[in-house]
């Protein structure tokens, strides 16, 4: 560099003793010509004498535009470090800032909250620097692309950790508060205090603004805690133990993840939540209140002759009492973990009830309402749908001739033939249950004929619709065929 500026130099001094010898030829040749030529001479060394000018004046102002390229080129510039990494170079401080407060004020105008950009930042200065300078648009969109930013939001802790983040305080308490009326929502219950259960606080903290949560977002996750939704559909044949079974959890569990459906009623197509709630936020709420109760009465046994032996009769029915009490009571989540008795007051005093157990010795007809099994044998059908059609009771295959008992003790109602039965007889136990045997061989007792248990009615046979000797034992109950293996053992 030192070098050029002297050859310059050199050739402007070379430039200036030209024009100096010309000059002086100029000076002599005015001396020997005259008139026109001498006209004609000073013209050409005017213009001469103008160029010798320019071209002065044009080579210092290059000499001092290089020496401000120079200076240009190789002055000190500052190299910005974040977070460790090299990251731009600037001529001063301030243009980083400046691009950095632009992009800053971008991302809050978008945002419509105060941003943080968190990023450790630094600077290294660089003497004699001849490299390129970073220009300011490069250094926003770097600075977009780096910088961890964080924008001002709310966020809802639970015992000291961050459970959710919202937009603004505001949604905060509107979400907590959505909360606690979902168990303070009984019109004539006078709370005295409405609290979280858990230690739950509203902070405002930076975060990034893609982790915040919409209301509804929110309300999801505390009630459920969890973002998961799982969902099964009803199918044919299913009920609430085969799909609890069949996802490892058990039918309260489905209770509890779906409040609004009975179980036992599920029906083909309804959608059931698998998803059973586990929620961050507990409710814990105080309440007076006045309640009625009802005082339990007693019991009071006496004998009488006038009904048989094993029967009771009730001779004064039982009246509950009544009492009204002043509580105190505790509740999370709406359910009672504590209750404390302030006050008692008896309404109405309990009214006891007589009961008369009968001494009378009861004759071997009369039911006692245990039976008997019908005859010896081996069970060949069971109660229920047989061949397309319902079974209306048992059959007992045993040898033709083989004795037929009365299950417990009745009336014969029917001995006769009908239809399919065959041979059969009927006998009303008149306690409600009536006995049928059918397919008989031969009757021992007739219409109207009291019987006791254990007597000889009939005897096993092959009639009406039957494909080998045995006996059809039904039992009804209010004429109603119900399982005979509920009362008799084969």
């Amino acid at each position: 560099m030192e070098w050029h500026t002297k050859e310059l130099v050199r050739k402007i001094v070379a430039i200036k003793n030209a024009s100096m010898d010309r000059f002086k030829k100029y000076t002599k040749d005015m001396k020997i010509l005259g008139g026109k030529n001498r006209v004609i001479i000073l013209n050409k060394y005017m213009v001469l004498s103008a160029l010798i000018v320019m071209v002065t004046a044009l080579s210092l102002y290059g000499i001092h535009n290089y020496k401000s390229v120079e200076t240009e080129m190789f002055s000190n510039a500052y190299e910005v470090i974040i977070e460790g990494v090299p990251f731009a170079v600037v001529r001063n401080k301030e243009d980083f800032w400046d691009a950095f407060s632009e992009v800053k004020e971008q991302i809050q105008e978008i945002n419509d909250k105060e941003v943080v950009m968190s990023e450790e930042i630094s600077f290294v200065e660089v003497k004699g620097y001849s490299g390129e300078i970073t220009n300011h648009e490069k250094m926003i969109r770097n600075i977009k692309l780096v910088s961890d930013i964080k924008v001002k939001v709310a966020a809802i802790s639970i015992e000291g950790e961050v459970i959710v983040l919202l937009d603004n305080i505001d949604i905060a308490r509107e979400i907590l508060e959505e909360i606690k009326a979902e168990f303070t929502n009984e019109e004539d219950v006078e709370y005295t205090s409405i609290e979280f259960y858990e230690d739950v606080q509203i902070e405002e903290v930076f975060s990034d603004s893609r982790d915040i949560r919409s209301k509804d977002e929110a309300l999801y996750y505390l009630r459920k805690g969890t973002d998961e939704a799982k969902i099964h559909e009803v199918t044919s044949g299913e009920n609430s133990w085969v799909i609890a079974k069949k996802y490892g959890l058990t039918v309260e569990d489905i209770e509890e993840a779906n409040p609004e459906i009975n179980p036992n009623r599920l029906k083909i197509g309804q959608e059931l939540n698998l998803i059973v709630p586990k929620p961050y936020i507990s409710i814990l709420t105080k309440e007076h209140a006045t309640i009625m109760k009802n005082i339990p009465f007693a019991t009071k046994y006496t004998k009488t002759d006038a009904i048989y032996a094993g029967d009771r009769m009730i001779t004064v029915r039982g009246v509950q009492g009544k009492k009204e009490l002043k509580v105190f009571i505790s509740r999370r989540n709406g359910e009672k973990i504590e209750e404390e008795i302030l006050e008692e007051r008896i309404v109405s005093n309990p009214k006891t009830r007589v009961i008369a157990e009968g001494t009378k010795p009861r004759p071997a007809t009369i039911a006692t309402g245990i039976f008997a099994n019908p005859t010896r044998g081996r069970l060949t059908s069971p109660f229920g749908m047989r061949w397309g059609r319902r079974h209306e009771g048992i059959d007992i295959a045993a040898p033709i001739g083989t004795p037929i008992i009365a299950a417990d003790g009745g009336v014969v109602t029917f001995a006769g033939r009908r239809g399919a039965y065959g041979k059969l007889v009927i006998i009303n136990h008149e306690n409600g249950f009536q006995t049928y045997y059918a397919h008989c061989n031969g009757f021992n007792v007739k219409v109207g004929e009291r019987v006791h248990k254990g007597q000889k009615i009939a005897t096993v046979g092959n009639t009406g619709r039957s494909t080998g000797p045995h006996v059809h034992f039904e039992v009804r109950k209010n004429g109603v065929p119900v399982n005979p293996l509920s009362f008799v053992n084969y």
